[in-house]
Parts: structure tokens; sequence; C-alpha cells
């Protein structure tokens, strides 16, 4: 096979992470699962799909530009129910804050695979991955489903967790609400070639 490029943006490729309500706290009934989708991104990405080691590519995603519980997303990843404005516009804003994402010092969310290899199907690849929050990486493998036909279709999920990310779960007054430690990376693309 040969080389093929394919350009990733944001209208053709889904980037979220699933947060969890930490069903274990008081007033944990008030509290809801978050879907966060990334925007506002754009990326070149060259695959050989003979040679799945060679394969880089790096997405920065603006934290500002992050979408969250918009009803179509929550849908597409499987959560129920439908998030208010008030309250999408309040985990937004706790989102950003100093002690989470520190939005106003750190703007970008970056996410590179530097490689790839093939698992035991032709269709899936391990991704040699990292995402770096704060300043801070995190190097992980992220198993993938892959087709070139002749467009690029990758999609996958993959557990992290907040102190991968060198963070905290938020947590309401007195932690009788707050977020679960677990989350879950969500990637799918479907791009033209170039």
């Amino acid at each position: 096979m040969s080389t093929r490029r394919y350009r990733l943006h944001h209208a053709n490729a889904f980037a979220a992470i699933i947060v969890r309500n930490d069903d274990s706290r008081l007033l944990s009934r008030l509290g809801h699962d978050h879907v966060v989708r990334a925007d506002e991104f754009t990326s070149t990405v060259t695959i050989d799909p003979g040679r799945p080691e060679e394969l880089r590519f790096a997405l920065s995603f603006p934290v500002y530009a992050f979408v969250v519980d918009d009803k179509d997303d929550r849908k597409r990843v499987g959560l129920k129910g439908k998030v208010s404005k008030k309250d999408r516009k309040a985990t937004r804003k706790n989102m950003l804050a100093k002690d989470q994402l520190h939005a106003e010092r750190y703007g970008n969310i970056d996410f590179r695979v530097d490689g790839a290899r093939a698992a035991d199907d032709d269709s899936t690849w391990i991704l040699d991955a990292s995402m770096s929050v704060r300043h801070r990486r995190f190097e992980f493998e992220f198993p993938v489903s892959i087709e070139f036909s002749p467009q690029l279709q990758v999609s996958g999920r993959v557990d992290i967790t907040h102190s991968d990310l060198g963070l905290t779960p938020y947590k309401g007054p007195m932690g009788t609400l707050r977020n679960a430690e677990e989350m879950t990376l969500v990637i799918e693309i479907d791009a033209s070639p170039l």
C-alpha cells in the first residue's frame, strides 16, 4: 500500500471526554454524567496502511472552544437525559476554573500520536498516544478500529483517569457532589483523502 494524506478537522472528527458523576456521594442524584467535545481544531495525517509505526500527527484543542453537554453529543456517546442551559454554563465555568483546567493559563490540550502497531486483526491498531493537560504529558495506548475505504475512518474509546492527567475531579460544597475519577476518551474520524 502507499502513503495517503488526510485532513482532520472538527467538522469530520469527533473528539470528546465522558466525565462520570460519582454516584457514591450524598447528593449524587443532583449530578449527571457529562460529555465535553473539542471544537476548532485541524491537522493533517499521513498514513501508510502497511507501516503503522510511522503514523504521526498532533491535534491542539483550545479549551475555550470546548462544547459541554450538547444534546446531540450526549446521544452520540450514549448519555441519557437533557442538560439545561444553566447547568451547561455552570459545568463549563467549573471546568475552566483555576483548580481544574485553569484555562487562563493553559489555553490548549494537546493530543499526539507517535506511531502505532497493528493488533491481531487487520482493522484494529494500537496508537502510541499522549495528552498534555496543564503542561503535564500522559502517555497511553489507545486501541482504535481503522478502515481505509478511501475515507480514513477511525473510532475508539479508552478509559483514563483525572490523576493520569494531573487533575483532581471537580467536587461541590463539602464534597457532597463530585465527578468520578474515571473518564472515557472518545475519538471518531471520517476524513477524506487530500
